[in-house]
């Protein structure tokens, strides 16, 4: 096992990316912390790591809150004594460019996206550093580095995300505290089928995204970069979008997508 005695903190968890994270982490001999608002989903996924045989945990977590960030990284400590694994993953992402997006919606996405990353490190690398050492791994995204008309404030979080990574990366290796970062493209989550569904035409956006990854082969790369198999990896970007970011960003020569477009017209 990859993980094996390891306590890991999740946030947003509940589904999609997280979800498959926590269950692989668990797998691999984790135990795991769910921090996530959605408490029903997240309750799911405990209870499916619990049948398969693992060990989790769920804390209500509003992540765009320092106090919760604070209390979830508390309750880790509490429950196991240390933290070996922060997974900083909640996020979402509200179509809209920087005319049709509010103030408040603006906000929201900066806290949920970034903000969060910060508050969820700041509370745990004390713990990190006390124990000896730990690994912080943040979802940020290759729309870090490439951009797409009409996702203002999600691409800012992001390619914030992705600095605050190398910043902290470089701030806290000497205390033997990993920081790095998983950066997905397409990948089928609710999350992205929710955007996609607000979306002038879903139908074509769908298709144009061409092939879509699955939750668990993002999480192989958060198993990655939270193992010791990635004890090289400092500040590193991982970067898994099926070449658009190599493409630089132009999604039209995707491969096809497999399966059904859920939004196709009949």
């Amino acid at each position: 096992m990859r993980l094996k005695g390891k306590i890991a903190v999740i946030t947003g968890a509940a589904t999609g990316i997280g979800a498959a994270t926590a269950k692989l982490f668990a797998k691999e001999g984790a135990k795991i912390i769910i921090g996530d608002v959605n408490e029903v989903d997240a309750l799911k996924t405990v209870e499916e790591i619990k049948k398969a045989g693992g060990e989790a945990f769920f804390c209500k977590t509003d992540v765009s809150k320092w106090e919760d960030c604070k209390n979830l990284i508390d309750f880790a400590v509490k429950t196991y004594g240390r933290v070996d694994i922060l997974h900083n993953n909640a996020g979402i992402g509200p179509v809209g460019d920087a005319e049709s997006t509010s103030v408040d919606l603006w906000n929201k996405v900066l806290a949920v996206n970034l903000s969060s990353v910060f508050y969820c490190s700041k509370a745990v690398i004390p713990v990190m550093k006390n124990q000896g050492g730990g690994v912080i791994v943040n979802t940020a995204s290759n729309w870090g580095f490439v951009a797409q008309p009409g996702w203002e404030a999600y691409h800012a979080s992001k390619g914030g995300v992705v600095m605050l990574t190398k910043a902290m990366a470089i701030d806290y290796a000497k205390y033997n505290i990993r920081i790095n970062a998983l950066c997905p493209g397409y990948v089928d989550t609710p999350l992205l089928r929710k955007a996609v569904a607000a979306s002038a035409d879903p139908e074509k956006e769908w298709e144009d995204m061409g092939k879509l990854a699955s939750p668990l082969e993002m999480a192989y790369g958060a198993l990655f970069l939270a193992s010791d198999e990635s004890s090289h990896a400092v500040g590193t970007c991982l970067i898994l979008d099926n070449g658009e970011t190599a493409r630089g960003g132009m999604v039209k020569d995707h491969l096809p997508a497999k399966g059904e477009n859920p939004f196709k017209k009949s």
